[in-house]
């Protein structure tokens, strides 16, 4: 079979299997019940198979009906969410939010009640990834990315200026003392956050050292889970600034050597060239304000 049933015959047979009559159907779909009956015979002749038992006391599926049933009717749910998600009200008040896991975790979840509470109106659907990636299809109004910012065909705004610097436990600075300089952390067991350009050894060498820095002990596709591990591990975290600034507030963490070094990287807020939509011109607005506020109390 090559072709697909006609979409009038699929809907009758959905409804009358669903609701277990052609009359009911029929009120359903604001036809005749004669119609009904008639699509639902045209659908069996083109499947060339028998879906109902039509008995005196009402309609019975048969073996092939009830197996089809449950795919036809997720189809139509799915073709009718789809449509109101993309045409209908849901299409213009929810907002479908790509974000890097950590950024996700750390900064946007926290803040989102503040949005909602300020724009009732709109509805968020929030997932994260720890990749940029943009070949691959997905819905995403607006994207939060971590990077560079060289991706083209998008519309490109850096919202955050970083540097890579050390983290620690208090409880691992306690029992090892604070270094006295950046060539004795190389005694220490490294961490890091995998996926960037810089590496420890760039960090290094920006604080005059000239060894090369030792394969990490511990590696993480996450800055969150990296931050997790060196809560409780015997070693120390190379990391970008923006995530850790809020746990070094805390005292949750804390850098064992004030040396940084500079990065091209930063967080993006990516979206479609010339995406006038107000609800993307909404978050994004509250989106710069919140970082604006993180900033100010970072820098306080």
């Amino acid at each position: 079979m090559s072709s697909l049933p006609p979409l009038n015959a699929l809907r009758a047979f959905e409804a009358s299997a669903r609701l277990g009559s052609f009359t009911r159907a029929a009120e359903e779909l604001h036809v005749t019940q004669a119609a009904v009956s008639q699509q639902v015979k045209q659908l069996e002749q083109h499947l060339a198979a028998r879906l109902f038992i039509r008995e005196a006391k009402g309609l019975r599926l048969t073996e092939q009906g009830r197996s089809y049933l449950p795919a036809l009717t997720q189809a139509f749910h799915t073709l009718r969410s789809s449509t109101a998600e993309l045409f209908g009200e849901r299409g213009r008040t929810q907002l479908n939010v790509q974000a890097s896991n950590s950024f996700a975790e750390h900064f946007l979840a926290p803040r989102l009640h503040r949005f909602l509470a300020e724009y009732p109106r709109f509805r968020v659907r929030v997932s994260s990834s720890p990749w940029t990636v943009f070949d691959q299809p997905n819905n995403a109004d607006v994207e939060i990315c971590n990077g560079y910012g060289d991706w083209t065909n998008r519309q490109v705004e850096r919202l955050t200026h970083e540097h890579w610097l050390l983290v620690c436990s208090p409880q691992t600075l306690a029992r090892r003392g604070t270094p006295g300089s950046a060539r004795e952390l190389l005694e220490w067991p490294l961490l890091s956050v995998l996926g960037y350009r810089e590496s420890w050894s760039q960090w290094l060498a920006a604080q005059q050292v000239s060894l090369l820095a030792p394969p990490p002990c511990l590696e993480f596709d996450t800055t969150t889970l990296a931050m997790q591990a060196v809560r409780h591990a015997d070693g120390v975290l190379l990391t970008r600034s923006f995530l850790v600034g809020d746990a070094l507030r805390r005292g949750e963490l804390v850098r064992p050597h004030a040396g940084t070094l500079e990065t091209r990287g930063g967080h993006y807020l990516v979206s479609q060239v010339g995406d006038q939509r107000p609800k993307v011109l909404a978050f994004c607005d509250w989106l710069r304000r919140e970082l604006r506020i993180h900033q100010a109390g970072l820098a306080g």
